[in-house]
């Protein structure tokens, strides 16, 4: 903090101002009579005047007035970082960072903390997940998986709320798990300084691979429906082959990539694409390595039991490679593909070929459940027998009043229904109330009129997509669409093309079916994995010969496929849209099944027709919700890994199911079992939430049981995720100084240099602080006060005697 000069004896001003010209004045006369040459001329009257000066400024009695910081009033932290990341040991360096830590903080009774106890009233604190409080910090031993830099800043923020904390000497390497999070507020923190650990300014880069980055990514189609984005990162490797692995659970290699390094630094884009062998939960380990150090230290010890912690131990270091940490060469990632059977309704108007291939390719998903109603014969019109008075009956059964027999009635149409879920299930066709056509989670119509339904089934229909977030399908055929009389129902509102213009069925030499742009971008209307192969097969489809032509296309429809008849001209042949919380489609072709009967050999053996219909089944539910449903949510609390797991519960009318009993339990990784009940979120109807700390690493599976308020026992639900720390404390292996930075310029503080560090803690106690006293030093009884005043006559004189003068 800055000072200011004062003079106490003001009233000498003119006396001392009058003695100091009388001697400038002897002096310039005094020179003026010699004949003194060079410096001498100049120089040693210069020495006297300065003399003269400083005697006359000691008659005002000048004082130095400022403000210090109090001596212990203030408070200061010192922060040392105890995560694992200190245990690498940089190229070069005889010791590990955490040694090079150790012997700057165990100086106790001399040195910079000696200097920094006297001047504030020190606090130590030592960190990796959370902070703790320590006497001193010979307990280091750096063995946190986590560094929660930003969590514990903020803790030391909240912990010093109104108390005078002067400033935080921080010492760490700067690599942070929660890096990232800058864009918190730190405008409540007093200046943090940093102290850099390790060799931030290397020369020469330190070698190492690493996985950066890992995504997930699900999709519709049916030979690899997961998509793992692995970003490796390459830093100063030399040329060489980089061998990215997907393992599972069971130690398989289920694939295997290579790539050569261009660069000695750089990003490999790995893509792999799996499809998994079971439904639910899964996990899946990526491991990257160079070629030629194929099962260096790399497997761990494999684990006893499924989802034990041990399956995650990699070892640290391997005198084989040339990397110094191999925890960052590998990830952990959960693959949830739920367990739930999707129920799929199919309605036909008439029995065709549409509903045998349908079925066929449907069968072999195990997820998903066809269930068939199809209409074999369509009501007649009521006989009205006409006999005697009041008889409404057929006179042939005439004398059976009272009998359980009833007469034929003409006016029903005949139905089959197929793979129902019980005998009764559908046993009066479509469904009439929201419980039972909430059962399934898509709806198929096929060559079916708006006749068939009522207008409050109608209704159901919309409210089955807009509010339950089903699917809809609707297939062409003579009586779809606008010649089925949907132009004005809440079915042809929700379809994703006009009917006000004619679309009945039109036959033609043929339609050539083709993606549009939008449709080469879905990837569950292609079945190849390139381009190539993927034009070749469109080019061998056969022709189609049956089309409603529809009106326009709705706003906010996607057309994916186009028929292209033989002039050229080009119709929508496939169209979706989003409708309501769920989605509806459009399939133009009314002679699908054509696909199947004219194919190659290669088509027969890859079953392109049964696999298009199930990439599409599977697109029509991807995002169709379950009454109960069970998602985790990271959640950072001062650096203490948590994870809220979300239940969202729904009544059979699918609205917010609320006063029911959730339980949610969760499998820790070493195999201990953990119940929670669920607490009832305020912030959401139907919202449950339970919190658990991960602080194993490891795999998590959850799962969680329903009771509703009538005591019916609900459908449970399950989910699960992967903790990994290592692989976040070790993502960088050189020093973060650019992270410190920022983190002093946001507290106004600055990055203290190692060797820096006695002349930083001496400066402390004349920088701003909380607390602070002012205080006076008269400068004219300094002793370098008088030594200049001395040294400034006894030059001059020097000078004289030098040239001989008197």
């Amino acid at each position: 903090m800055l000072g200011k000069l004062i003079f106490g004896g003001q009233s000498w001003l003119i006396v001392s101002m009058g003695l100091f010209l009388l001697g400038l004045i002897l002096v310039i006369w005094r020179y003026a009579q010699g004949s003194t040459d060079g410096v001498t001329r100049w120089l040693a009257p210069l020495c006297k005047i300065m003399g003269l000066l400083l005697l006359a400024v000691c008659l005002l009695d000048p004082l130095w007035n400022g403000q210090r910081v109090r001596p212990g009033a203030n408070l200061f932290v010192v922060l040392a970082d105890d995560s694992q990341s200190l245990t690498m040991r940089d190229p070069g360096a005889s010791t590990t960072r955490g040694e090079q830590l150790k012997r700057l903080l165990n100086v106790e009774q001399e040195g910079w903390q000696v200097r920094l106890g006297q001047d504030f009233d020190l606090r130590r604190y030592q960190f990796n997940s959370r902070l703790q409080g320590v006497p001193d910090f010979s307990g280091l031993d750096f063995q946190g998986s986590q560094t929660s830099l930003v969590a514990v800043l903020n803790g030391l923020k909240e912990r010093f709320r109104d108390r005078p904390l002067a400033g935080v000497l921080l010492f760490t390497d700067g690599v942070a798990t929660d890096a990232n999070d800058l864009n918190l507020d730190l405008g409540g923190l007093p200046p943090v300084y940093p102290v850099a650990l390790g060799m931030p300014s290397l020369s020469k880069a330190i070698p190492d691979l690493s996985v950066s980055h890992l995504t997930l990514s699900e999709t519709a189609f049916e030979d690899a429906p997961i998509t793992i984005q692995a970003d490796v990162t390459s830093t100063a490797m030399p040329t060489a082959k980089v061998t990215a692995e997907v393992i599972d659970e069971g130690g398989i290699v289920v694939q295997q990539q290579t790539q050569a390094i261009s660069n000695d630094s750089g990003t490999l884009p790995f893509r792999f694409q799996i499809r998994p062998t079971k439904s639910g939960v899964s996990f899946y380990e990526v491991r990257v390595r160079k070629e030629d150090e194929a099962g260096k230290g790399r497997t761990g010890t494999p684990a006893k039991e499924e989802g034990a912690a041990q399956d995650l131990l990699v070892p640290l270091e391997d005198a084989s490679s040339i990397e110094p940490t191999l925890a960052n060469n590998r990830r952990l990632i959960a693959v949830d593909r739920g367990s739930t059977k999707y129920r799929i309704l199919y309605l036909c108007g008439r029995p065709n070929w549409e509903y045998k291939y349908l079925k066929r390719a449907i069968d072999s998903d195990e997820q998903i459940q066809l269930t068939g109603v199809i209409r074999i014969a369509r009501k007649e019109p009521k006989f009205d027998w006409r006999s005697k008075a009041g008889e409404v009956s057929n006179p042939l059964f005439r004398g059976f009043e009272g009998k359980t027999e009833e007469t034929e009635r003409y006016d029903q149409p005949v139905l089959v229904r197929l793979n129902t879920k019980t005998p009764e299930e559908l046993a009066d066709g479509f469904p009439k109330t929201l419980e039972e056509l909430y059962e399934f989670h898509a709806v198929v119509i096929d060559d079916l009129e708006a006749e068939f339904f009522s207008p409050d089934q109608l209704s159901l229909l919309e409210r089955f997509v807009s509010e339950r977030g089903g699917g809809l399908l609707m297939l062409g055929g003579a009586e779809s669409f606008r010649q089925g009389g949907y132009e004005r129902t809440p079915v042809g509102r929700m379809l994703p093309i006009s009917l006000t213009q004619s679309s009945a069925a039109t036959t033609s030499t043929g339609y050539r079916l083709s993606l549009t742009r939008e449709g080469w971008l879905q990837p569950w209307a292609r079945l190849r994995s390139t381009e190539t192969e993927e034009q070749q097969r469109l080019l061998e489809l056969p022709n189609f010969l049956t089309l409603n032509r529809g009106g326009n296309v709705k706003p906010g429809a996607t057309v994916i496929a186009e028929a292209v008849d033989a002039s050229g001209q080009q119709l929508p042949g496939l169209i979706v849209q989003p409708f309501g919380r769920g989605r509806s489609a459009a399939m133009m072709l009314g002679d699908l099944w054509r696909w199947q009967l004219d194919r190659t050999n290669d088509q027969r053996e890859k079953d392109d027709l049964g696999k298009a219909w199930r990439q599409t089944v599977r697109w029509l539910i991807a995002d169709v919700p379950e009454r109960v449903e069970l998602r985790p949510v990271p959640k950072a609390d001062l650096g203490v890994p948590l994870m809220r797991l979300e239940a969202r519960i729904r009544t059979k009318e699918f609205l917010p199911q609320d006063n029911a009993s959730v339980t949610v339990t969760v499998k820790l990784p070493d195999g201990t079992v953990a119940s929670q009940p669920g607490e009832p979120s305020l912030q959401e109807p139907g919202l449950y939430e339970a919190t658990f700390a991960a602080r194993l690493a490891g795999r998590y599976r959850a799962e969680v049981e329903v009771i509703d308020q009538e005591g019916e026992r609900l459908a449970r639900a399950e989910t699960g995720w992967a903790v990994d720390p290592s692989a976040d404390e070790f993502a960088q292996v050189t020093p973060n100084v650019a992270f410190l930075k920022r983190i002093a310029e946001r507290t106004s503080g600055e990055v203290v240099p190692l060797d820096g560090l006695e002349r930083f803690v001496a400066s402390l106690a004349g920088r701003k602080a909380p607390l602070t006293e002012a205080y006076t030093i008269p400068l004219w009884h300094q002793p370098w006060m008088l030594g200049l005043i001395v040294a400034c006559l006894c030059a001059e004189w020097g000078l004289r005697r030098w040239k001989g003068l008197p």
